[in-house]
């Protein structure tokens, strides 16, 4: 079934009465209470008219369809200071006694159980962290760390988990849609551009995050963030979130119900990948957007194209950040590889099978900021082996705002099954399709594919997805490829819709330094920028 393109939301009413799930709170789930009342919630609608309460109403409708043609178009909706974002209301599917019964007693067993996990774990990462901080502190100042004169800088910032905020704080207009995908989820995406300048005309950039994190990934880094130079450089920049990550909102389910979050990485590639894709090319009036992904953000993408081929069609070019596709040597370590072994039947008596540990996002909430910052901090890094080296330490606080998010405990499944167990991502290998029915699903032209990886990055194997293309020698940058009877040779099986045409390999580097490294001016953005400005297929528009 082809997705179609994505249809907007009702508006949102700020003054609407919302429901408290009698198995943990909307306000939990949802950390995002504290949005700034400046930011300006533009929803697209597809009708001719909408009613708003008048209150909140800036701007006017329009009978035409076309996002693109008159400013018009959109509904500006301001929210009042007092109010906060709560997840729509939905009626919750009808069940007998007995089931609600069932589903309490199962969260309640599964929250106990991962609590317990999470309290084991949290004294080794903490030590771990501890350590790695002293010796770190001996080296610092020495040839192997050197000062970063950065990391004293004022920047008067708040700690807040509003993207919009820190836009605005440095002088860039942010703008916030909501969209709704084919089947009911309703994502939250964001417009980036300089103030005061005309976005006509102007190529888009579609941004997509990573596992357990969102679109402010993209803004935290002060004038340096991707999203701020992508728009100093004159590109009309968006900010995708994938379901459940920026709101709870689905048109006919409640996020209280395990029905809400039955997907994993199939339907983010399907679903929320191809509408953030369609939605930015029907706002901006374009045949073709460029899209940069992180981590996971690259993966759904690589699905999306594994199973729809002719998405290729609409991106001009596609630039991996640390390519999840490969899995590294961090599959065979403990604790990760605790996890993969783990029973599905015992993972399910863990973890449930709603939201994925949605006690990350309760102590998000009550924490202070940085106490949050040093737990969370700890266990990713004691986790994944990703390090804040090449990080200025003092943003620490302000990532782990925006990190974690919440996603389902069946995409993690997903994640241990692909990553873990096969060691590539599901739904990349085997027949997507006949033969014949692939090629002729295929563009006339391949999208060229620009690789950026770090040489630590133990998560993830940038080698060997780039050994997945054919005259990949040349971009051997470790002197050091190995045969890989998985990988070799599979040009034509994998994505045969891309070009490879740039690869960087940057020293040193982990998995979350091409989108958070001090030095990122230096080492990630300046391939990025000429991937879009000399490689990417813009369409004639432009």
């Amino acid at each position: 079934m082809q997705p179609r393109t994505p249809t907007a939301t009702r508006p949102i009413s700020w003054k609407d009465d919302f429901s408290i799930s009698p198995l943990y709170t909307s306000s939990d789930l949802d950390p995002f209470g504290d949005k700034n009342d400046e930011i300006r919630r533009c929803i697209s609608t597809p009708s001719s008219s909408v009613s708003l309460p008048t209150p909140a109403l800036s701007g006017s409708t329009s009978d035409s369809s076309d996002l693109n043609t008159d400013e018009s178009d959109k509904l500006l909706v301001k929210p009042d200071s007092t109010t906060h974002y709560v997840p729509r209301r939905v009626h919750r599917i009808q069940r007998h006694t007995s089931e609600h019964v069932a589903l309490w007693l199962t969260y309640a067993v599964s929250s106990v159980l991962s609590l317990a996990v999470v309290l084991c774990f949290l004294p080794l990462a903490l030590f771990q962290t501890a350590v790695r901080n002293h010796t770190d502190k001996n080296r610092r100042g020495s040839d192997h760390i050197p000062k970063n004169d950065q990391e004293w800088e004022e920047t008067k910032e708040q700690i807040t988990h509003d993207e919009a905020y820190y836009a605005r704080h440095w002088g860039y207009s942010c703008e916030a849609y909501d969209i709704t995908t084919q089947d009911g989820y309703v994502l939250r995406m964001y417009r980036i551009n300089k103030k005061e300048a005309d976005i006509k005309g102007k190529r888009a950039v579609l941004l997509g995050h990573g596992l357990f994190q969102c679109s402010g990934d993209f803004v935290l880094n002060e004038d340096k963030s991707l999203a701020f130079v992508l728009a100093d450089q004159g590109y009309d920049v968006w900010l995708g979130n994938n379901r459940a990550t920026a709101t709870l909102d689905h048109t006919t389910l409640s996020h209280e119900d395990p029905e809400f979050w039955d997907w994993g990485i199939k339907e983010l590639a399907l679903y929320d990948f191809t509408a953030m894709i369609d939605h930015v090319r029907q706002a901006t009036d374009s045949d073709k957007i460029a899209y940069i992904g992180h981590s996971q953000g690259n993966a759904q993408g690589f699905v999306a194209l594994a199973l729809q081929p002719e998405i290729a069609t609409k991106l001009s070019c596609f630039i991996a950040l640390a390519p999840a596709v490969f899995s590294g040597s961090l599959t065979s370590t403990f604790p990760i590889r605790l996890l993969i072994n783990l029973d599905d039947r015992w993972y399910k008596l863990i973890f449930g099978t709603t939201a994925f540990l949605p006690l990350m996002m309760t102590a998000q909430k009550w924490l202070p900021p940085r106490p949050f910052s040093v737990l969370a901090y700890s266990m990713f890094a004691y986790l994944f082996s990703w390090w804040d080296r090449h990080w200025l330490r003092r943003r620490k606080v302000k990532y782990f705002q925006f990190t974690p998010r919440l996603v389902s405990s069946r995409l993690i499944a997903d994640w241990l099954e692909g990553w873990g167990r096969r060691g590539v991502c599901l739904h990349l290998t085997g027949s997507n399709g006949s033969h014949a029915d692939l090629k002729n699903r295929l563009p006339s032209e391949k999208v060229p594919l620009a690789v950026f990886y770090g040489s630590d990055d133990y998560l993830v194997s940038g080698e060997r997805f780039i050994r997945t293309f054919a005259g990949y020698e040349k971009y051997d940058a470790s002197g050091h490829f190995i045969p890989d009877p998985v990988t070799d040779h599979a040009e034509n099986n994998l994505f045969p819709m891309l070009n490879l045409i740039h690869v960087e390999r940057i020293p040193d580097y982990e998995h979350m330094d091409t989108i958070w490294g001090h030095d990122n001016l230096d080492t990630t953005y300046p391939g990025i920028f000429k991937v879009l400005s000399s490689s990417a297929q813009w369409d004639n528009k432009m």
